[in-house]
This record gives C-alpha cells, structure tokens and sequence, in this order.
C-alpha cells in the first residue's frame, strides 16, 4: 500500500472498526494522518482504535459513535466533526449493511437505504462546505465504497424502500449502485472546486457482511469463500482513491484493482442527478 506522508491530514472513515475500513483507517495513521473512526458499536470501535494506537502510538486516531440506521445519530455525528475538525481532507464513505429481512427503522425508512445510502449522503453534505474550504489550499476527496452488486438491479424511485419484492441481494444492489451515482454527480457539481469523488467495488472480501444478509447471503458467502481476498488486499483501492495523487484524475469514476471499471447501462447521469434531488428531500428534516 501507499507510502505518502499523510501529516497534517483529516481523514474521516466510517464502517471503521471491521473490515476495509479498519484497514484503511489503520493505514492512514500509520501514515501520519489525523484518523476519525466512526463505528457504532462502542466496544468494537474502542477495540480498533486501541490496536491502532498500539501499532502506531506517534499518532492518536480518534473514535466517534454513530447508528448509521439513524439519520439524527448521523446528524449529530456531523456536528461533531465540524466542531472538532477545522479542515477535512478525506471521507471515505464505507459504512455498510446487509439485512435478511426488509424492516423501517424508528425514522421510517427502509432500512438498508439508510444504512447504506440516506446516511452517508446526509453525512457528506454536511461535511462538504468544510471540505471546499480545505480544498482551496489542496484537492479534497470523498471516496464510496460500492460494489460489483450495483448491477443487480435499477432503482426504482417509485418503490426506494422496496415495499414490493424486497430480497437481501436487491436491497444491497440498488443501495451499493446509489453509491457509485452520488460520486458521479458529485464529480459534476463539485470538481471545479478542487473535490475529487470517487467509487469502488473492493472484490469479494472476507468479512462479516456475508453473515448478517440472510440465508441467501450466508450461502453465496459460503460458495465463495474459496475466492475471498483479505480485508487489507480489499482496502486496497480504498487507499489508493483516498490518498495517492495518481488517483486523483479518478474524479465521478468507478474503480476495481485500481483501474477503471464498466458500470451497469442503468447508471446514468440522469439516474444520478434524479436520486441527488430525490435524497436531499428525504433527508431535509435533519440537516
């Protein structure tokens, strides 16, 4: 992975505490970098944040606690890092869940489209003011982690919550394919003010996900497993869009091993900038 030196840097991470995006928060700071880990569970998140500071003690990664099925908890979340941080360099968007079943959250809405769509939206629209403000001394970036799933389905923006036909592959797809879209229609608003946002499908990565999905999930998780990479060698291109200057002619593209990669024929801009307008309405009330 990447060398650079990353002092003086604010990179935010949520979904930290497990998986790619541990792996990335740990290489950032051993990289110098001041690391925000947002995690929502308590006692993992203080677990990741100690196994990093032990590994690189010159730095101190910071935790934040967050439910990403809670727009207000993201809200507050938000207001926590524009009071603590006077620049951002870095948001990788990387929390993520998959459910067996469909059900709201208190909020009311689906709750794998919040989980894994409404909250980092809501997130990064609240960060992005600070970060234009950081851009204008050096590039800023907004990484999302996606998926080769985003080709499952198109979204239907008559049904988000899928309300008719919920399945667990479906749900994740269509959620995992929003991400590649926000990069691409931040790129269009945005790149003229020194932002570069990108997204990324990781390749099959061994991680907990795979059990929390549901039968169907469990199962393909088990036909794959033979193939499944580490979540260090899945972190891979996370690093590379969120810290290395090659990376930063990656601006609204969508990446795998660090090359650009083909996205569904349903990915279009006019798919981007519908789910934009319709998203900032959903999340209005808790900005």
């Amino acid at each position: 992975m990447q060398n650079e030196d990353l002092k003086d840097k604010v990179y935010i991470v949520t979904g930290a505490n497990s998986g790619i995006g541990y792996e990335a928060a740990r290489n950032f700071a051993r990289r110098g970098a001041t690391v925000a880990l947002v995690c929502r569970d308590a006692g993992r998140g203080a677990k990741a944040l100690q196994a990093i500071q032990a590994e690189v003690p010159a730095v101190e990664p910071l935790l934040y606690l967050a439910d990403f099925s809670s727009l207000r908890s993201v809200a507050e979340l938000s207001q926590r890092l524009l009071s603590d941080f006077d620049r951002i360099d870095v948001l990788c968007n990387n929390a993520g869940a998959a459910f067996g079943k469909r059900s709201l959250t208190d909020e009311g809405f689906e709750r794998t489209l919040v989980t894994n769509h409404l909250s980092g939206f809501l997130l990064t629209q609240n960060l992005i003011p600070r970060m234009l403000e950081t851009g204008r001394a050096s590039p800023v970036r907004i990484v999302f982690s996606s998926s080769l799933g985003h080709t499952n389905s198109p979204i239907d923006f008559d049904d988000l919550g899928l309300a008719q036909g919920y399945t667990t592959l479906k749900a994740y797809g269509r959620t995992k394919l929003m991400n590649l879209l926000l990069a691409r229609e931040l790129h269009r608003r945005y790149s003229d003010q020194n932002l570069v946002a990108s997204a990324f499908h990781p390749g099959t990565v061994r991680t907990a996900i795979w059990g929390k999905g549901g039968w169907l999930a469990s199962l393909l998780g088990l036909g794959l497993a033979p193939f499944m990479i580490s979540s260090e060698k899945g972190a891979d291109t996370l690093v590379w869009l969120a810290s290395d200057p090659e990376s930063l002619q990656a601006a609204g593209r969508y990446y795998f091993r660090r090359q650009p990669e083909r996205v569904a024929r349903f990915a279009t801009d006019a798919a981007a900038q519908q789910l934009w307008d319709v998203s900032e309405a959903l999340i209005e009330p808790y900005r």
